[in-house]
């Protein structure tokens, strides 16, 4: 429950500091006294959508702060989901600056806004005024159904499943897409890997045939050269290269005895001898393997044509970039080969989970049946204790074949206020008065089932009086003993069956107009419940009635 909040600087609101207490908090004061304005704080310290304007006219900032004793709620995996520290007391802090950025922080680390309202949802449960509208709306009315049934766990196991049953349904309707299409192209795609299957392409050999070619085409040139070298080297010459180093050799070693310098020196012109001896060699064994072979010339520039036709017909350049397409277009002709099987693979994964969600919604289903009876005696027991005794209700539940979100149901609540009158659906026959009663009977309901530990109801008694509002006001207070309430009202009759009183009110400070609110003492709530039951002036009457009011509650 929340027990402590602190508001600074949001709208009217200067500085609020307020303590909550267990059981009925009842909250009351003037139309447009800023009653409103604590719940849109709440809200926001909950993760509402942060807006500039909240921001007191002036001040840089607003700060939003509440203290929530949680211990036995189960929140403990909520805060390891989010890496938080985890305390019977937690402490939640919202800054939001004048531009509309906010900045979220529980037990003083920071969290982003979804994980903030993640936490916000398990906390509090806030009904305002036009809430009583989702009476009507087939979501809320399954809601009840699931609350009531207990459906959570149930639900979440049938959100997994249908999540993956989704995934499976995009991944074959991808692959069958990609297949259809690789089929229109498959006789194109065939053609081209055929062409490139033929070419028996091996990296690097285009490099190796350009040099080929290059060789070739200048294979005399190359040979007389090579034969020039050699003759220079080691040839018919009275003096070569060879002979002359030799003779160096020869006579460096007679005097190499005398000084080791020349004795290395000697050696050094031994090594050059050896080197150019072994290049001879090499440059003879060049020369036997290059021929001028037109043949062979022809048959090289044949096979770099290929290459180069390849090249540009694929807008691809180099062997390396036409084998990659001729190994994709293996992938995909592959891809076809097998296709039929892969979908078959992949229908029959969809097949099987929608097999599985339809089993777990079929539980679902029979679960909320067997709840729809429940719901209907308890809500009409409540309804006839405030005034409705001729009222009914039917909760006409419907199965269908489509997967959605919360199962194969529709639910439709069919409401008469009267004995006779005609089931039509709530938001058509339902007054205001009626709405809110009904909305009473069922938030009354769902609090037994939910381990929420805070509900605020925002003038849920709009539209009723008298002895209807005196019982509206044991319901909540009934509704407290479990749980935190806390209840705006106009209503004297519901105000005096609250545990803690607050009071809100308007004031000018140095001709600014502020919100204030503050907790009422017991001879202070007399006066209050007294001017609420006399609407103008209050008389000794009033403040007698007042007195028995509390007196009873």
């Amino acid at each position: 429950m929340i027990t402590t909040l602190h508001i600074e600087n949001y709208l009217l609101i200067e500085n609020l500091d307020l303590c909550f207490e267990e059981g009925l908090n009842i909250i009351t004061g003037e139309t447009g006294a800023g009653k409103s304005i604590l719940l849109g704080a709440i809200g926001m310290l909950l993760g509402g959508r942060s807006d500039g304007g909240v921001v007191k006219n002036g001040a840089a900032n607003c700060v939003i702060e509440g203290s929530f004793e949680i211990g036995d709620y189960g929140l403990q995996p909520l805060f390891e989901q989010f890496d938080l520290d985890y305390d019977d007391t937690i402490r939640i802090r919202r800054v939001i600056n004048a531009q509309g950025k906010s900045r979220s922080y529980v037990n003083e680390l920071p969290v982003n806004l979804s994980q903030l309202k993640a936490i916000g949802e398990r906390l509090i449960d806030i009904h305002s005024q036009h809430q009583t509208l989702l009476l009507g709306d087939s979501g809320f009315q399954m809601d009840v159904l699931d609350c009531v049934a207990d459906n959570d766990s149930l639900l979440a196991d049938y959100r997994n499943v249908l999540s993956s049953l989704k995934e499976a349904e995009t991944e074959y309707a991808k692959a069958r897409e990609e297949l259809e299409k690789a089929r229109r192209d498959e006789e194109f795609m065939r053609f081209q890997y055929d062409q490139l299957a033929e070419a028996n392409l091996v990296e690097g050999e285009k490099e190796e045939l350009e040099e080929q070619v290059s060789v070739l085409s200048n294979a005399s040139d190359i040979k007389d050269s090579l034969c020039g070298s050699r003759n220079l080297l080691d040839g018919d010459d009275d003096f070569t290269i060879l002979s002359a180093l030799r003779d160096i050799e020869k006579r460096l070693e007679g005097v190499s005895e005398h000084s080791a310098k020349i004795a290395a020196l000697a050696e050094r012109v031994s090594t050059a001898y050896y080197e150019l001896k072994d290049i001879d060699e090499e440059l003879g064994a060049l020369d036997d393997e290059i021929g001028v072979d037109p043949a062979e010339l022809e048959r090289v520039e044949a096979r770099l044509d290929c290459i180069y036709s390849l090249e540009q017909k694929h807008r691809l350049e180099g062997v390396v970039a036409l084998i990659a397409l001729r190994d994709s277009l293996a992938s995909k002709l592959e891809v076809i080969d097998n296709g039929d099987a892969h979908l078959e693979e992949l229908k029959e994964r969809c097949d099987k989970l929608r097999g599985e969600a339809l089993a777990v919604a079929g539980k679902l289903t029979a679960r909320r049946v067997s709840v729809t009876d429940k719901i209907r005696k308890n809500v009409l027991s409540q309804l006839s204790q405030l005034g409705m005794e001729g009222a009914r209700l039917e909760i006409v539940l419907e199965s269908g074949d489509e997967l959605l979100s919360n199962g194969v149901d529709s639910v439709d609540y069919l409401f008469s206020a009267n004995k006779g009158g005609r089931l039509e659906r709530i938001s058509k026959v339902a007054s205001g008065g009626e709405m809110s009663r009904l909305m009473l009977a069922l938030k009354s309901l769902t609090a037994e089932h939910r381990t929420l530990p805070t509900i605020i109801f925002d003038e849920i008694d709009t539209g009723v009086s008298g002895s209807v509002a005196d019982k509206m006001g044991e319901i909540m207070e009934s509704l407290g003993k479990g749980k935190q309430i806390i209840n705006i009202t106009h209503l004297p009759q519901v105000a005096a069956k609250g545990k803690h009183h607050f009071y809100a009110y308007k004031s000018d400070k140095e001709g600014v107009t502020v919100t204030s609110i503050r907790k009422l003492s017991d001879g202070e709530r007399v006066d209050k419940i007294a001017e609420m039951l006399s609407a103008s002036r209050v008389t000794d009457a009033a403040r007698k009635q007042a007195e028995e009011l509390l007196r009873k509650a």
